[in-house]
């Protein structure tokens, strides 16, 4: 197999897993709007049924939230790994063209 058919599987399957956990992240948030308000009700009844309704609404918004940043975390890795750093990047070298332009130093355009 290619390296290009390996790139574009690993990257189908970083969206797919995406996708996945959007999808949880719904349901879990649907669910948590369902139960948590009901236990709330039970509990001021003075049920003990609201406190299992309460505590698995909790679990369920945390759940949510956790789908969320595992979905958006997934999207945005970065494309390439890290490399050994090029020592020549952070050196300044001058420019091959010895003819200047307008801007060229030393002829004091727009300082006055």
């Amino acid at each position: 197999m290619s390296a290009h058919m390996q790139e574009f599987e690993r990257v189908d399957r970083r969206r797919a897993r995406a996708r996945l956990l959007t999808v949880a992240a719904v349901l879990a948030g649907i669910a948590a709007w369902a139960v948590l308000p009901f236990g709330i009700v039970l509990l001021t009844r003075g049920e003990a049924a609201g406190w299992a309704l309460v505590v698995t609404g909790v679990v369920l918004v945390a759940a949510c939230a956790a789908a969320i940043v595992a979905a958006v975390r997934s999207r945005v890795v970065p494309q390439s790994l890290p490399g050994k750093a090029n020592p020549v990047f952070d050196e300044p070298q001058p420019s091959k063209n010895p003819v200047g332009g307008y801007s060229t130093a030393g002829m004091h355009l727009g300082s006055h």
